[in-house]
């Protein structure tokens, strides 16, 4: 995001305040300054001139002007340049002047004329060619005002007019501060730090009674993902009035490319201020219904908004030439959507672009921007008087903000802080960035700006609060620890961590139901428990009798949330289950449907699969530390008809059946509408029971360790833990080893073997191993598997 100190002045008095101390305020508030460009210092002695004579000079490229540079002064230019044309206000170099492209000018005799100045286009003076349209590269920039009279500038410096002398600030913005792509929310932090009055439009946006209607229909493709829908219409009047210059230089200052369209680039201006995109229509070219649908273009699917078969517009690119706004146009409809970040990121991806637009349309920003959107390209297109009329905004897709409304206690904040702060102080942090604040007794009430859809609890809050306090102003200070009498019961510890890790791997816990019908848990009897306990006055005959199992209550979970649209799920449950004489035994139940893993930012997507839950089992296990070699995998082919015959598992420590791992049937899965799903339950009592309780710790190596990698192939009806001692007996050095990736593709399917990678790590505790160290004990890995007949890749 690119910011200029001149478009900061519409808003704020920086009369007395620096660029240094914009920079430190932008960096302090967690506003990394990347670059700072001070345009002023690039080139001297840059005028606006007029050029009122052309000559050709005949059997040349040359033209010959005769250009005003002051009043009545006059000088003599020579240009190669194919735009020349007379009645022009063009960008002059005089002799002297020095170009930020290292050009020094001075005057030149060509074909024995004096040639007394330059015409400069933007590139020779300091702004890169990627800012630049094809033309603008080569031409020389021409200058138009609507703010200025240009016969009376002409002598004056560049700066004058452009505001080419401008200060930029590139920041970069945090991930979770996409607010500030609308420029606005800069100047609310800027102005809190400075402790300034923010000046704001006194245009005010006069509605008029809507006289004009459109149906904007929303494919049931798309509706999940569709967050806002809304639109307007603005009646225009020709002026024929160029884009403003000064427009355009602030535009490539914020490293945009104008296009040749005036209103592409007021809608570019107007989104770059309040972070709002704009699909910008001439009404009468589109019927009176619209669909906002997905379409594939190019073999692409992409979001697309159609006026019946026609595509007018390419969510991200601007509206297609046969419907866009023109000096012709009498009625422009204006279109705002906020769409699922995630589809627009697909978008963005597809159509191999970032702009304007689809940076804004692919981050997390309010969906309710609309308001203020319409009000900045308002008073944008007010000066350039073009505006008749601006009728109501229809909104008919409108998604709920998050909450905003949160409350802490000031002791809170302290102890979260760590820092001695008042109520007063608090608010006093919080002047301009619309942020509400009310007391009651020691509890404050913060009323957070939906723009800002970072914030979205105490935490946060504290965290704004340490950010506009200042972190270099929180003194560091030694952690004070307050002991407490633990508890000694180990088994609500270690259920306590596997919470935690669950829910840390992204699992959702879940309360099921402990009754069930007699016929079901006969059937999912998996620990073969005897004596259930059954009611004598059930209230229903789905509620006979306590539950031998927790697996039925997770698919049944499961299955209800795939026919609610929740198709990629991963739950648990800890819950006990009983039986008559006393049984009683605690269950861990966990399961997968549909993706494991979904990371949309990094494109990161892995479907449910038997790898990932028997790696999550194989955690559990260590955390209860126990030996995964002691741990046995056995299939059962004769299980009930919901398992699937040949994915499934009964876990076994020494003989002793710890659990159950296996995949929903295929049948069962389509007809109940749910993706592919896999199940693990297993007997907390017995992984207790196993649990090494003495924990030893290791010395660490203050060496350096090493890795190797080895690839070797095997059957499948072969388990890596079978062979895992064998291979690794009699070393020296290795430290730890780890299955890290798994492969197969159809010649070693047809074969029924894989390959898997085993990472290898060595250490020492006494000494730096040498290579030939460590390539010994890789040997023997290498002897040990050529003697149990497993090929290496």
């Amino acid at each position: 995001m690119i910011i200029t100190r001149k478009w900061l002045e519409k808003y704020l008095d920086l009369s007395n305040i620096t660029n240094e101390q914009i920079s430190v305020c932008l960096n302090s508030l967690g506003f990394e300054v990347e670059q700072e460009i001070d345009y002023s210092k690039l080139n001297t002695k840059l005028v606006i001139g007029h050029i009122e004579e052309v000559d050709l000079i005949e059997g040349t490229k040359l033209k010959k002007t005769k250009t005003r540079i002051g009043e009545n002064k006059y000088a003599t230019i020579l240009s190669t340049s194919r735009n020349i044309e007379e009645d022009k206000f063009a960008i002059v170099a005089l002799p002297g002047a020095k170009l930020a492209n290292g050009l020094e000018l001075e005057n030149r005799e060509i074909l024995g004329i004096i040639s007394e100045g330059m015409f400069c286009g933007f590139n020779e003076i300091g702004l890169p060619n990627s800012v630049l349209t094809e033309s603008e590269q080569i031409d020389v920039y021409y200058i138009n005002s609507i703010f200025k009279n240009m016969d009376e500038m002409v002598g004056k410096e560049i700066s004058e007019v452009l505001n080419y002398d401008d200060y930029t600030f590139e920041v970069d913005l945090t991930l979770n501060r996409s607010d500030a792509l609308a420029a606005k929310q800069l100047v609310k932090e800027i102005a809190n730090y400075f402790d300034l009055q923010i000046n704001h439009s006194e245009h005010k946006v006069k509605f008029e009674k809507t006289t004009e209607s459109i149906n904007i229909e929303i494919n049931k493709k798309i509706e999940e993902v569709v967050n806002t829908v809304s639109h307007t219409f603005i009646g225009l009047k020709n002026t024929n009035t160029p884009f403003d210059s000064s427009h355009d230089v602030w535009l490539k200052h914020s490293n945009v490319k104008s296009a040749e369209n005036k209103f592409e680039n007021i809608a570019n201006m107007a989104t770059l201020i309040s972070g709002q995109p704009f699909i910008l229509i001439d009404a009468e070219k589109v019927n009176r219904e619209l669909t906002l649908t997905k379409q594939i273009i190019d073999e692409k699917e992409l979001i697309v908004l159609k006026s019946g078969k026609d595509v007018v517009n390419i969510l991200g690119l601007k509206t297609e030439e046969k419907f866009k706004v023109t000096e012709d146009t009498n009625t422009m409809l204006v279109v705002m959507l906020n769409i699922d970040q995630i589809a627009m990121r697909k978008q963005q991806k597809n159509l191999n672009i970032s702009n304007v637009d689809t940076q804004r349309y692919a981050k997390p920003l309010n969906p309710n921007l609309y308001d203020q959107g319409i009000e900045e390209l308002v008073t944008i297109l007010n000066e350039y008087k073009m505006i008749e009329d601006v009728q109501k905004i229809v909104t008919s897709v409108q998604k709920q903000n998050y909450d905003n409304v949160y409350s802490i206690t000031l002791e809170k904040v302290k102890d979260i802080l760590g820092i001695e702060i008042t109520i007063e102080e608090i608010i006093g942090l919080f002047r301009t960035l619309d942020i509400d604040i009310s007391v009651k007794k020691s509890e404050l009430t913060f009323t957070v700006d939906k723009n800002r859809t970072d914030l979205y609890g105490k935490n946060d809050l504290c965290e704004e609060i340490a950010r506009l306090y200042g972190y270099d102003n929180i003194i560091e200070q030694p952690l004070e620890y307050v002991s407490f009498k633990k508890t000694k019961n180990l088994d609500k510890k270690l259920k306590d961590k596997l919470s935690d890790y669950l829910v840390g791997a992204g699992f959702n816990n879940i309360k099921t139901y402990s009754l069930t019908d007699i016929e079901s848990n006969k059937t999912w009897n998996l620990f073969k428990v005897k004596d259930p306990v059954v009611l004598m006055s059930p209230l229903s005959s789905q509620r006979e009798t306590f539950r031998n199992n927790l697996s039925k209550s997770m698919i049944e979970t499961i299955i209800f949330n795939a026919n609610n649209g929740n198709k990629s799920v991963k739950f648990f449950e800890m819950a006990d289950i009983f039986a008559l004489n006393g049984f009683r035994q605690s269950n861990l139940c966990f399961g997968v449907s549909g993706e494991a893993i979904s990371d949309s930012l990094n494109q990161v997507h892995i479907k449910s699969n038997y790898a990932y839950i028997s790696s999550v089992l194989m955690s559990i296990l260590d955390l209860y530390r126990i030996n995964a070699s002691n741990i046995t995998f056995e299939v059962n082919e004769k299980v009930i008809d919901e398992i699937h015959p040949y994915i499934n598992a009964v876990i076994k420590h020494k003989n002793k059946k710890v659990g159950f791992i296996y995949k929903l049937n295929p049948a069962f899965e389509s007809a109940n509408k749910i993706l592919p799903t896999f199940i693990c339950e297993v007997n907390l009592n017995l992984l207790l029971e196993i649990a090494d309780k003495v924990h030893v710790t290791n010395e660490v190596s203050k060496f350096q360790q090493s890795t190797r990698d080895i690839s070797f192939e095997l059957e499948n009806n072969v388990s890596f833990d079978s062979v895992v001692k064998a291979m690794l007996k009699d070393l020296n050095y290795l430290t730890n080893y780890k299955v890290i990736d798994k492969y197969s593709d159809d010649e070693m399917n047809k074969q029924n073997i894989s390959s898997l990678t085993v990472k290898l790590t060595f250490n020492s505790l006494d000494h730096q191993l040498t290579e030939k160290e460590i390539n010994d004990d890789f040997e023997r890995i290498l002897n040990n598997l050529k003697e149990l007949n497993i090929k290496v890749r």
